[in-house]
């Protein structure tokens, strides 16, 4: 299962070791504005070696247009993107022929295929996250086109223990990427910034949250029964390898659980921006739980490794959740939901 939606589709292919990595992304009208540009700008925020608390492996991650786009728009064919891997090195990876690293996907890959690529991991790396980010970039300014106004925003609410609320007004993504730990808040990014570096000097890791907003969807993007948008955002968002939960709404919808219905139900913030499975016109917002990276002490100091992977996994978060409006949309246009 390498393509994701229905009408707009990616489809992911190539290893974190091999020559390249890449998407084609089906489904796209004709006539949207894109050029190599956006991706490009897409990928630079998700690059490693980016900063000093994400992994050392320097790739530039160039994009490369082979299809699909001509003067510009999009043609309504398939686009075609590949990214070429120049520092690679697999030699660093020869043990795991013939051990498997704890907490990571070795183990269950072997015994499920036998035949695998060891190399940075394969399919299971973290970078094949890029090949997202291409179809989410295509995804945006196709939104960019439909709905003007549709604004997605992600940051880092949460590293270890420190913990940024809900913001009352919306984040840009200028905010977002003025800090390096992509939280926008100057005093807790300062901390959780010092927090990361004490976690690589040691070899150790750390989990946290990325929030994310979208404010301008319309009422009713979704599908009542199968194709509810939180089911459709919380497949996407899963999909990210170190995911493991997906919260809608504020930040204590634990604790306003505890309440009864009548004090549950009098603000609109509980329901994360969707109700019967469609958008109901609010802010949508959701929360994804990320555990800590898998590779720690020695083998996290030998290598090149994020010793907290939310600041790079932001534009990832972003580009699921564009997908899942994409294609989606696409619903909305194919079948008018007023009789």
């Amino acid at each position: 299962m390498n393509t994701f939606g229905q009408l707009f589709r990616v489809t992911t292919f190539g290893e974190s070791h091999g020559p390249a990595l890449g998407a084609v992304i089906d489904g796209c009208p004709a006539g949207v504005p894109l050029e190599v540009a956006q991706v490009q700008a897409a990928l630079d925020r998700r690059r490693p070696g980016q900063s000093a608390v994400t992994t050392a492996r320097a790739e530039a991650d160039r994009v490369e247009l082979l299809s699909g786009v001509y003067e510009g728009k999009t043609l309504g064919t398939p686009i075609a993107a590949v990214v070429r891997n120049t520092d690679a090195r697999s030699q660093d990876y020869a043990k795991l022929q013939t051990e498997d690293r704890p907490g990571h996907a070795d183990r269950v890959w072997r015994e499920r295929f036998v035949h695998r690529d060891v190399r940075g991991g394969g399919r299971t790396s973290g970078r094949e996250t890029l090949s997202r980010v291409i179809g989410g970039a295509v995804a945006e300014a196709l939104l960019a086109r439909e709905l003007p106004g549709l604004r997605t925003v992600g940051w880092v609410s949460q590293v270890g223990p420190l913990v940024l609320p809900l913001p009352a007004a919306p984040v840009t993504r200028a905010q977002v990427d003025a800090q390096r730990t992509r939280c926008p808040d100057a005093a807790l990014h300062a901390q959780m910034d010092a927090l990361m570096l004490e976690a690589k000097a040691q070899g150790d890791s750390l989990g946290g949250v990325i929030t994310v907003r979208v404010d301008g969807l319309p009422v009713g993007v979704g599908e009542p029964v199968f194709g509810k948008l939180k089911a459709r955002l919380a497949d996407a968002v899963a999909g990210i390898g170190a995911v493991t939960g997906v919260v809608w709404g504020p930040e204590d919808l634990e604790a306003r659980l505890r309440l009864p219905g009548s004090r549950f139900h009098t603000s609109p913030d509980v329901y994360g921006g969707v109700q019967g499975g469609l958008s109901n016109g609010e802010p949508l917002v959701l929360r994804v739980l990320f555990k800590p990276p898998a590779t720690l002490k020695d083998l996290a100091k030998a290598g090149r490794h994020d010793p907290c992977i939310l600041p790079r996994a932001v534009p990832v978060v972003e580009a699921m959740v564009s997908l899942v409006l994409a294609d989606l949309w696409l619903h909305v246009l194919a079948r008018p939901h007023r009789a």
